[in-house]
């Protein structure tokens, strides 16, 4: 504020009025003080959020268990069979050869100039099945069995679909498994019909109901009736541009026949992904364990947890001089953070090995608090121990029962040894049924899943067979991944401490604002009651300089004469 003199210009009252405000604004300075504090905590509680839910993100990676039964699958022939592996197949080597390549059903029928021909009306049955042709000597009747997994496509040709678009569009309308193309070769338009899957299981048998009465001339809407068993002309009109066959191949010297070019269930935990045949000698399939992408998700973990670290002491450091303290030194809730993240990575994991500790992995913290990971022991961890990795991070269940297997798990089971008993298997149209920890447990087809509000609620394992009855027991542990994320779920939640926290400091800033604005009103008061007690003693001086200037004057008058 500018100084100015005061009304009767004798006081400085603006500038004595400033002086008395400083010193009536000190406890106004102090609460500005505590909220400038009260803000800086703030801030750095939303940083400390934020390094703690990118800490969760890079945790809950860790927490599946692909992420460590990492394993690498080689192919000595790509152009023949490339694989990939789920992580539980057994490390080894196979030989491979393919002989035929699984391929689907195509049927053609021409004689269309265009494709605005009219074909013919009524409607197509498509059915799906494996057709066995006639076979000499010794003689067997040819046969065309139904694919029971596929239902029958039934479409109806009227005068609205009935040209050779038409049709195609409407076989491709009923969005099954059968497309429809049309082909120009030249000479004529061809309608080509194709089974979507490969396999002798899915060959095509079209029976057709035609509206000029005959369903099986070459005539009319017939021209598309195909019976593998039938005569050409004589409700076999269609062509066979393609036959249906299956995937020949051989592993390790033992015929394998299969639908599909992609096989699951050949080598357990392998998928094979035929492209082509081998000619000469097999090919060799190697399966072994990715040291490499094991390490690599470990590292992550390590370098995660590091970022946070750095986070977490930036922001309750203490600075010697005091002029770049943490913005939560002593705080106790950040020290409780720190407390408890460090506590789940220092308590061994129960998952029943003899791998249940970051140090026995070459994971270990260094004396400034920092982890690091010792590649020499991690190697040999992986080498010696590779199945027991995964359950040092993951959330695992190892069962006493070989047919029993752990499926998976969410954040309310707990930790434990639980009783598995089946009363009855489950089937694609039958439900597993039995108990987990002795409570009546969901079934779903093969597998298990622990009952509400039991320890084991959650927990599904997948019964594959084996008698009815106690099937043993499920061991349930929590790796250190699984853990820190649980305890970062509570940590960020709404009604967790760092909220708790948070909410408290905002209520003091409230209270602070509250007392400001007190303050406020009350200075104002204080510094209007100055202003006019100033102001007035400022017209009093004034006054009484005037008059001492008018008797100094008349006193000089006097003594002049």
């Amino acid at each position: 504020m500018a100084t100015t003199s005061g009304i009767g210009s004798v006081l400085d009252v603006n500038g004595i009025v400033t002086s008395l405000m400083n010193v009536e604004k000190a406890p106004l300075t102090k609460v500005a003080t505590q909220k400038t504090a009260y803000q800086s905590q703030i801030s750095a509680y939303g940083t400390l959020k934020s390094a703690l839910s990118t800490f969760q993100t890079s945790v809950n990676a860790l927490s599946s268990l692909s992420k460590f039964n990492a394993q690498s699958v080689t192919s000595s022939n790509t152009s023949v069979l490339t694989a990939t592996s789920s992580g539980s197949a057994t490390v080894g080597s196979y030989d491979i050869s393919v002989s035929q390549l699984a391929k689907s059903q195509k049927l053609s029928v021409g004689g269309f100039s265009s494709v605005s021909d009219v074909v013919g009306t009524g409607s197509l049955t498509i059915s799906f099945g494996t057709f066995t042709p006639e076979v000499a000597v010794p003689f067997t009747a040819s046969s065309f069995t139904p694919n029971a997994a596929k239902a029958d496509l039934n479409i109806t040709i009227d005068s609205s679909n009935n040209t050779l678009a038409g049709v195609r569009d409407a076989i491709n309308a009923a969005d099954a498994s059968v497309t429809a193309t049309i082909v120009n070769d030249g000479t004529t338009n061809r309608l080509v019909i194709t089974s979507k899957d490969t396999g002798e299981v899915n060959s095509l048998k079209i029976a057709v109901t035609d509206g000029d009465g005959n369903n099986l001339d070459a005539s009319g809407l017939s021209k598309l009736a195909y019976d593998p068993q039938a005569t050409a002309g004589s409700g076999k009109n269609l062509s066979v541009l393609q036959d249906a066959k299956n995937a020949i191949l051989k592993i390790d010297g033992i015929d394998i026949v299969k639908s599909s070019n992609s096989i699951t269930d050949a080598i357990e935990g392998v998928t094979l992904n035929l492209v082509g045949l081998t000619s000469g000698s097999a090919l060799n399939l190697s399966v072994a364990t990715n040291q490499d992408a094991i390490k690599t998700s470990v590292t992550s973990f390590v370098d995660a947890f590091n970022k946070l670290d750095t986070t977490l002491r930036n922001l309750t450091k203490f600075d010697e001089t005091g002029q770049a303290n943490g913005a939560l030194l002593g705080d106790s809730t950040a020290r409780s953070v720190i407390n408890q993240i460090r506590a789940v990575m220092n308590t061994a994991v129960a998952n029943g090995s003899s791998i249940n500790s970051l140090t026995q992995i070459g994971v270990t913290f260094q004396r400034d608090g920092k982890l690091s990971l010792d590649s020499t022991k991690f190697a040999s961890a992986v080498s010696s121990n590779f199945n027991d990795i995964a359950s040092l991070f993951a959330a695992t269940a190892r069962a006493t029962d070989p047919q029993v297997s752990f499926v998976s798990s969410t954040s309310k089971t707990k930790e434990g040894t639980y009783a598995i008993s089946v009363t009855q298997l489950g089937t694609t149209l039958l439900n597993a049924q039995g108990t987990i920890n002795g409570a009546t447990a969901t079934g779903s087809t093969t597998t298990l899943r622990g009952a509400l509000g039991d320890d084991s609620e959650g927990l599904t394992i997948n019964v594959a067979g084996g008698a009815l009855g106690a099937r043993g027991t499920v061991n349930f542990s929590q790796g250190y991944a699984s853990k820190l994320s649980t305890l970062l779920d509570s940590l960020l939640s709404d009604d967790g401490i760092l909220a708790a926290r948070t909410d408290g400091i905002n209520s003091s800033i409230k209270r602070l604002d509250t007392q400001t604005e007190r303050i406020t009103s009350r200075l104002t008061a204080i510094e209007d009651r100055y202003r006019a007690q100033y102001a007035r003693l400022d017209v009093l001086l004034t006054s009484m300089s005037s008059t001492s200037t008018f008797l100094t004057q008349q006193i000089a008058a006097l003594n002049a004469k």
